[in-house]
Formats: C-alpha cells, structure tokens, sequence
C-alpha cells in the first residue's frame, strides 16, 4: 500500500508540474525574456540575482518547515485516504497555484511585497489590514515553530520504544518521573549550530567568489554529514529545570530563549549571510532525507512491511471526536502541505528579489509546492507503515487513549521513521528516529529565520506609512525608493489600458510636500523605529508571548486557520490583480472561495472554543478576533472595489 501511495501521489503532482503549470503561464502571459527585479534593481544585500537551483533549496526549505511533515502527522487522525487526496488535488489545483501567483505578481510589481500589492489595489486602508494580518500569522507561524522547534531538541523516550538496552552508550539518559527515558534531541541541536556557524562561507563562495553550485553542493553534503557526526558524540543538552535570576526554566523554555536571541540577529544581516545560505545548505538534509525516506519506502512496500495494527484508511468518528469536525478541521491542519499563505510572504519577500526570469518564478513557486506535496505524501506513507494505531495516539493525541503528557507530533514522526526503517531494512528503531527528529528540526529553525525577517520587513512597511511625513523617515534612502516605487507604479499600473489602476491618490509611503522637522524625545522614538534590531525585537517578543501561551496542538490549529486565511486574501487579490489585466481568474477565484469559506468557519469555531471560561485562552483568542476583523474588512473592499472598476470598465466600453 506503501507503494500505491506514493506511486499515485507521484502520478498527479507530475500531472500538474507538465500540464497545469504550463496552462497557467500561458493564462496569465509569462514572459521568460522580461527583466525581472533581481536585475533590475540589483543591490548586493536583497535584490540578487541568483541562480534558479539556489533559489529553489532557499524558498523550498523557507516555505517546506514543518508544515509538510507536522500537517499530516496531526490529521492523519481522520484516516491516511483523507489526508492523502487533499494534500494531492489541494496542492496541484490550489497551494501550487496561489505561490506561483504569488511570486509571479510580486515579481511583475517590483519585487515588491503581498501588502504593498494590497495597497495599488485597494488603498492605504487595505495595505494597513492586509499587513496587521500578516503580522499576527507571522507571529503564529514562529511561535508554533519555535515551540515545536524546542519540543524536537528536548523529546524522550523509553529505552523500549527505541530498540535500545539500559546499558546503550549512543544517547544521554535522564530520569524523569523515576523512569529511565533516553533523550534523543540533542544530536540535531549540533546539526543546527554547526551548519548556521559556516553558513556565511558558502554563502560567500557561491555569491562573492561565483563558486560553482555543484561543488558548494557537495561542501554543503559534507558539511551536514560532519554536523550530525559530532552531534552523536557531542550533544547539546540543558538540565530539566534550571534557575536564572529566581526564575525556573525548562530545557525548552531555554530553547527557545536562545532560539529567538539567533533570529533576532539574524534578521537584519544581508540575506546571503544566514538567511540564504543557510538554506542552501540545510535543503540537502531534506534532499537526502526524502531520497532516503522514499527507498525506505519503496523497500517496505516491496516487502508487504507495515504497522500490525495501522491507522484506519477512513477514521471520521475517532478524528472529529480528537480534534473536532472533519470540515473544516482537517482542510487546516494540512497546511503547507496542500496550500499555504506563508508561501505568499517567502514568494513575495525574499523570492520575488532573486529569481532571474519570469520563468524561473514558476519553477521555484509551483514546482517547489509540488515538492512540499510529494514530501506530505511519503510523510502520510511513512505514517502508515510505521505507526501503529496505539503508538500513534500515545505520542500525538494522548488524551483519546487516556495517556499522560502533552502531543507532540514532532515525536509522532520520528517513531514512524524509526519503525518504517525497521520494517525495510531490520535495523533499530532509533536509527530511523534520529534522522527523522534531524530532518525536521533542521527546517523548523530554518522557518524562524525567514519568517522573523518577513515580519521585519511588515513592521518598517507599517511605520513607513504612518511617519513618512517626518524628516527621520524622508531620508535620502526613503525618497529614493519612494521614487522607484512611482515610477514602477507608473509602468505597471493594476488597470487595464484606459481605466484607473487603483482607489489612491498618493504615493506608497509618503507625501511629495517638505518633511516635518522633529526633535527631542519625539526625534529619538522614529529614530529609534528605523532601527533594523529594535523591529526585529518586536517580532521575537510577539512569537514568545504566542509561544507561552498554548501548547503545541493549539498553536498549530490557530495558525493553521490564519495562514489558510491568507492564502485564500492572497488568491482573492490574485483574482483582481487578473481581472484588471484582462486575464482569466476562474483559476485563482475558485480557490479562494474554497479557502475563504473553510478558513472563516474554522477561526468562528475556535473562538467559540477560546472563549469559555474553564479552558479558554484569551491570548488566542484576541488573535483569532483580530483575525476575523480584518478579514471582513479585506472581504468588504475587495467587492467594493472590484464592483467600482467593473462599473468604471462598462463606462469606458460605451
């Protein structure tokens, strides 16, 4: 069945990447000869035109995460069948379609951001609330992450579970509860600071020196191979609780303090730096890992091997009684796996400023989508040979078996590693569990990174706004931009030939008049604004206030509801965006409706549930009514808008 699996998943993800991708670049007019921003606006820090292979390892590795294993690890609880036909058909038809568009939009406005497109479309207002959305997902996105991201560096198990006798030398042992239970996150700690230690020499060899790709390529092999060495012999481990200035922390609340001090730097270096390279370098884990999964997987399936007793092919019941109803739970707990609104923000952030043609925008967005679904599949196949239904539960939903602790889906996966490998090869479980928790932690910490620059990036968007008119903002870099900014909006207006491009009459950021002179406190505040460490400060203290506030499991449900909510404004702008270049929407306008109709009844069910007084979660739920605010008010400009142009075009007609 393993082979049926993936077999059919291949069949139609090959599907879309030769036949549907190829319709949408001849709807929507790609242009392979077009200069695109990476060129055009070339400046050695974010607009680099770069070569389409390492494009494609930086934006598969920013937007794949977690989200593609972690995704259906939790709703497998709904039967593989569901999960696996959503993931395939919601990847080729919706998730693939919304980042090419993505990338593609961004990449024909100037390289510029999703929110910056909200604004030529809808005005300053929408630019506003289309960026606070962001923001608050941005914020979900890294505290899920970053949460799941300490669960990964600090989960145990017992020795039985993994294959391994008391006497084993391989793994740190610790007593928890009286009980022996061996830690298995430490070696990925290593992975993770050796390779974010030498990502800025490969970065400078493949940029600076025009090293050739396949020889960083095979450094990079090298380099991931010496992380995970040391790794096993020298793991990074803190004690269960430790005490700092009174103050009692767990090994991961320490995590993800040190966790947040490394994106926080991070997020303002030039992207090659970390952000790029480290990428790069990371993605070949995820190459090899998924090279490895899919022999395994073609190895057990060959030898008829699976769990004794599996996950159901169909298990609705057990599932909305775990996580709740089948629709619209499922549809957003696959996130990236099927369709993803961070993609939008990794297609239209950094992406947009690399890739080196028209063309190029399509490969890396919708083939790198179809990638992430392909890696949702054997994640789903891997489930099925390798979880059984008790373990399943034990490790993921607990509470449905009346087991104590807490989920953790990061753990989930790599027992299912484990036990696959087991099952094909005959060799222990922890051998396949290791590289499993190696494989997702990698790209969990990657996900950070990204994510905390993209909400940078929103916050200096947003204050550029609001004090553009005063002189700490009016700077030569700003009126210089400001000016680029007109002047593409002058060469690519939204409207078709004739008609008015968009509801605004000033410019993106600020006025054409002379820039109010500040002093004093005032003065040092906007000074203190423009400051690259104190936005990026922010987004961190944003992530851990989310962090803190609810477990792995709601994190995940909440921001698996807003970034669907994203995905389904961005495909509705798209949707505009290709009405008013006289293009055909039916692609992009039937997703969105799809997603705006799951998305809204998702985040109205957990507000229900955020609210009650015993288990309730305030903290969430002002995040999920902020979310819904802003929502309704994109949705009501969105269809005032588009009713204006539609009005403004019948009277150009006559």
């Amino acid at each position: 069945m393993a082979l049926v699996i993936m077999i059919s998943g291949a069949v139609v993800l090959l599907f879309g990447a030769r036949f549907y991708s190829r319709f949408l670049a001849r709807s929507i007019g790609e242009d392979p000869a077009r200069t695109v921003p990476s060129i055009e606006k070339a400046d050695g820090r974010d607009y680099i035109p770069t070569p389409t292979p390492v494009v494609f390892a930086h934006h598969f590795a920013s937007i794949a995460g977690a989200g593609p294993i972690l995704g259906p690890v939790i709703a497998i609880i709904y039967g593989w069948v569901p999960a696996l036909l959503w993931v395939l058909f919601g990847g080729v038809l919706l998730g693939a379609v919304h980042d090419y568009l993505a990338t593609y939009i961004a990449v024909r406005e100037g390289g510029h951001s999703i929110a910056t497109i909200a604004q030529r479309l809808l005005g300053k207002n929408a630019f506003v609330a289309i960026t606070l959305l962001i923001i608050v997902m941005l914020g979900l996105v890294c505290a899920t992450f970053l949460r799941l991201s300490a669960t990964a560096l600090t989960s145990m198990l017992p020795f039985d579970r993994l294959d391994l006798t008391e006497q084993q030398t391989i793994f740190r042992v610790v007593n928890q509860d009286g009980k022996e239970m061996v830690v298995i996150g430490g070696i990925a700690s290593m992975s993770v600071i050796i390779i974010t230690a030498v990502a800025p020499l490969l970065g400078w060899m493949y940029l600076k020196k025009k090293v050739a790709v396949w020889k960083c390529s095979l450094l990079a092999i090298v380099i991931c191979g010496i992380s995970i060495t040391v790794g096993l012999y020298r793991p990074v481990a803190f004690p269960a609780v430790t005490k700092i200035m009174g103050v009692s922390l767990t090994g991961q609340h320490i995590w993800m303090l040190i966790l947040s001090g490394y994106v926080l730097v991070a997020a303002g270096l030039p992207v090659w730096m970390f952000l790029q390279s480290r990428d790069f370098i990371n993605v070949h884990i995820l190459y090899v890992g998924m090279g490895l999964l899919l022999i395994t997987l073609i190895t057990a399936g060959a030898r008829g091997a699976g769990a004794a007793q599996p996950i159901p092919a169909f298990n609705i019941a057990e599932g909305t009684k775990a996580m709740g109803p089948f629709w619209p739970t499922m549809f957003i707990v696959i996130a990236c796996g099927a369709i993803s609104g961070f993609h939008s923000l990794c297609a239209s952030g950094t992406t947009c400023k690399q890739v080196n043609s028209e063309l190029a925008a399509r490969r890396v967005g919708y083939y790198g989508m179809l990638l992430e679904s392909f890696l949702s599949t054997c994640v789903i196949a891997a489930l099925f040979v390798g979880a059984s239904r008790i373990g399943y539960l034990h490790d993921v939903h607990p509470s449905m078996i009346g087991a104590a602790g807490k989920s953790n889906p990061v753990l989930g996966f790599a027992m299912a590693i484990g036990s696959s490998v087991k099952a094909a090869f005959s060799i222990p479980t922890y051998v396949g569990a290791v590289g499993g928790m190696i494989l997702l932690e990698g790209f969990l910490v990657t996900t950070l990174d990204t994510a905390i620059r993209l909400t940078r990036y929103l916050i200096e968007e947003i204050w550029r706004v609001f004090f553009g008119k005063y002189d700490v903002f009016a700077s030569p870099e700003t009126k210089a931009a400001v000016s680029t900014r007109e002047a593409e909006a002058e060469f690519t207006p939204i409207g078709a030939e004739g008609l008015p491009a968009a509801p605004m009459e000033q410019s993106f950021s600020t006025t054409t008049s002379k820039p109010i002179a500040t002093r004093g406190i005032g003065r040092a505040v906007l000074k203190l604004m423009r400051q690259y460490w104190f936005n990026s400060s922010l987004a961190v203290a944003m992530t851990l206030a989310f962090a803190f506030s609810g477990g792995a499991r709601a994190l995940w449900k909440i921001f698996g509801a807003s970034n669907q909510l994203l995905a389904a404004m961005v495909l509705t702008l798209a949707t505009m965006w290709l009405l008013k270049k006289g293009k055909s929407i039916w692609f992009a306008a039937i997703p969105a409706i799809i997603m705006l109709t799951t998305t809204i009844t998702a985040l109205v069910l957990m507000g229900r549930k955020f609210i009650k007084p015993a288990r309730g979660n305030l903290t969430l739920f002002t995040a999920d009514v902020v979310i819904m605010l802003i929502t309704i008010y994109l949705l009501v400009s969105c269809i005032s808008e588009t009713i204006r142009w539609i009005k403004l075009r019948g009277q150009h007609k006559t």
